[in-house]
């Protein structure tokens, strides 16, 4: 169930990239937000809206505000986690609920400052849960449009079009010897195969013009491990073995003696036998 659970998290998921589309769903929300607030007002928000409307307007604002910080500004400092090829469910969580305290702390400063005196106090928890309680119904909205146009409008559903987008953003990988005479070797991250561990040395196989290729480098598993965790799709399948998986032909044997066979190579890969096959074929 765990591994189940963990494999899930690690799976590709659809990451918004397009400025227009972030755009309308920055905007979008925060027009939701003081729409809701002004038909339905809940909790006191009525008694704000007969001493002073305008400042309802200030709860929409800022959420727009928040929601730009988060598709915008936080994609520009941290440009290797927001990157689409390596964009999974676990990451889509987490920037879900990052996103949600950025508005949630920003909204309750606003509170406190210009509206606490209209209604009874919050306390930041209390606060927290009351923007949950109306940021779920456009995060549901959202992600169920997204959804509906993965698989109308593009007539795919969001693992292909994950599949296509690392197909179209090519990108490198740079893997450093650890001995200063020796070039580093620079390959695009499609064209990895596998890699296998030589004690402190490493062999990585990969394709150079559509035929596998091995290169003998003084660097540990290890290492090579962190380069590519970024990556869900490279998984360590083996204590002596890193592999692509989406090069993953089949898998074979049982609980005692599993094999993987990747396209393009002859070779068979064993897998230990604690790790769960579910992460291969996922």
């Amino acid at each position: 169930m765990i591994q189940n659970f963990k494999a899930w998290l690690k799976k590709p998921y659809y990451m918004i990239d397009s400025t227009p589309v972030k755009l309308s769903m920055t905007l979008g929300v925060g027009l939701f937000t003081f729409l809701f607030l002004f038909v339905f007002r809940p909790f006191g928000i009525d008694n704000v809206i007969h001493h002073n409307p305008f400042l309802i307007v200030g709860y929409g604002l800022l959420v727009s505000f928040s929601l730009y910080i988060s598709y915008f500004i936080l994609p520009k400092i941290f440009p290797i986690y927001f990157n689409v090829r390596s964009w999974t469910v676990q990451k889509e969580a987490t920037f879900l609920l990052i996103t949600f305290l950025i508005i949630t702390t920003i909204n309750y400063f606003y509170h406190i400052a210009y509206i606490d005196n209209y209604m009874p106090s919050f306390s930041y928890l209390k606060f927290m849960f009351r923007v949950f309680s109306i940021g779920i119904f456009p995060v549901m909205f959202i992600i169920f449009m997204i959804e509906k146009y993965l698989q109308t409008k593009l007539k795919v559903t969001p693992d292909k079009i994950v599949e296509q987008i690392r197909k179209e953003k090519k990108e490198t990988i740079i893997i450093n010897s650890d001995n200063i005479k020796e070039d580093s070797l620079t390959i695009d991250i499609d064209s990895f195969l596998y890699a296998q561990s030589n004690n402190n040395y490493t062999t990585i196989v990969y394709l150079l013009d559509e035929k596998p290729k091995k290169v003998l480098m003084r660097i540990t598993l290890k290492k090579v491990e962190d380069i590519l965790s970024v990556y869900p799709e490279f998984i360590r399948c083996h204590r002596s073995f890193i592999i692509n998986k989406s090069e993953v032909l089949k898998v074979e044997g049982n609980a005692r003696a599993l094999q993987v066979t990747l396209k393009n190579v002859k070779e068979t890969i064993p897998v230990s036998r604690s790790f769960p096959k579910e992460q291969i074929i996922s």
